[in-house]
């Protein structure tokens, strides 16, 4: 049995598609373990020469520590609060003078017509 028109011409059928979205999902997962596998090679089970000296108490101590750390910044996040309600709050313009409309009651606008 012979197609009847040229097979570059025709769509590929859905069978094509699937398997190659198969092979695609695959070569993604595939890479994502592999991604999986350095990171978790990629931890280090010996400690550095500092955190050796830190732990035998010979070491410098730390500049800074955690609670020093959490004030900073705690103190970013206000200072950053701040400012930009300041700048908001000096963007708001408003005229030097406003005038004064004399509002006309309903009853004499109606009369002038």
């Amino acid at each position: 049995a012979q197609a009847t028109g040229p097979r570059h011409l025709a769509p590929f059928c859905l069978g094509d598609r699937l398997a190659a979205m198969s092979k695609m999902m695959c070569m993604i997962f595939a890479l994502a373990m592999a991604f999986l596998a350095i990171a978790v090679e990629a931890q280090r089970p010996a400690m550095l020469a500092k955190e050796r000296a830190w732990e035998e108490g010979t070491g410098l101590p730390l500049i800074v520590t955690p609670n020093i750390m959490t004030g900073l910044l705690v103190g970013v996040v206000w200072i950053t609060l701040f400012l930009t309600g300041f700048c908001c709050l000096f963007q708001v313009q408003t005229p030097q003078t406003f005038e004064e409309k004399c509002l006309v009651p309903h009853d004499a606008a109606i009369q002038r017509c």
